[in-house]
């Protein structure tokens, strides 16, 4: 299906500006997902850094649904969905215990700077669960990173960042999710996926900038909760943005941020 007739309209009511290449910076994103599809759901910000700063993506599957005679068809549909978003792809083991092992295992390898996971009071008991495993599994490491809380079925009360989504970005999102054949059959989100992104931009504007503030110029955007944690520690940093535009160099505030947690600094090419 075409989807430019659909959100060229859209975005034309607040003139956002095209996706365009920035700096290079050698960031490894890690995204959790609950379910074949969450990637493509709540990798908009992965794939900002992905198109714009060259950054390497690994969706890691934590389960494949809950339907046991649908999981064969759900993984086939999640490979198709990540070879088209360019996207590395781990399934962990079926087993809750040895998903901790596994998950400790994938962090130490790739050393991720930024990790994408459902909040947790994400309403689905999945993402619940996957947002409390990762939240084990760094509260246990040593790893310096950044992780950015997720929103779908859940709002969180205190998010501190909306980061908006260029329209190239949010088609790509919505052919990936057409690879999930059984479940937008059940329900079309990738067709409801540009309304949820614009009632973001409406809720976040002032659910992070505070009562009263005029709304940004963005057309579609994802809302987060930016923690960094250092040594088994979380904690909120103070940001230097908190409505990242299609305009600004994400890849260099994401790598600000991750610098001024580890006391390291990375290399921009």
């Amino acid at each position: 299906m075409e989807f430019t007739p659909i959100l060229k309209p859209l975005a034309s009511l607040f003139n956002p500006a095209p996706l365009t290449e920035k700096s290079s910076v050698p960031f490894t994103v890690m995204i959790l997902s609950p379910h074949p599809d969450d990637e493509s759901i709540i990798g908009s910000l992965p794939l900002r850094l992905q198109k714009e700063n060259n950054a390497h993506i690994v969706n890691v599957a934590v389960t494949l649904g809950s339907k046991k005679e649908r999981q064969k068809a759900r993984l086939k549909e999640l490979e198709d969905a990540c070879e088209l978003l360019e996207m590395e792809n781990i399934i962990l083991d079926e087993n809750w215990k040895k998903k901790e092992k596994e998950l400790k295992s994938l962090v130490q390898k790739y050393q991720p700077q930024l990790i994408i996971a459902p909040h947790l009071k994400d309403f689905h008991p999945t993402h619940i669960k996957t947002g409390e495993l990762l939240k084990k599994t760094l509260v246990a490491s040593k790893t310096t990173a950044i992780v950015c809380w997720s929103e779908f079925w859940g709002q969180m009360t205190k998010p501190n960042l909306l980061v908006e989504v260029p329209t190239e970005i949010l088609e790509l999102q919505m052919h990936a999710l057409e690879k999930h054949v059984g479940e937008v059959s059940r329900n079309p989100y990738h067709l409801r996926l540009p309304a949820w992104m614009m009632d973001n931009v409406r809720r976040g504007s002032e659910v992070i900038g505070g009562k009263g503030t005029d709304a940004t110029g963005m057309a579609f955007g994802v809302i987060y909760q930016l923690q960094v944690v250092k040594k088994g520690k979380f904690s909120t940093p103070k940001l230097p943005e908190s409505n990242l535009t299609s305009l600004m160099d994400i890849g260099q505030i994401f790598k600000l941020i991750f610098d001024a947690a580890s006391g390291s600094k990375t290399k921009v090419k």
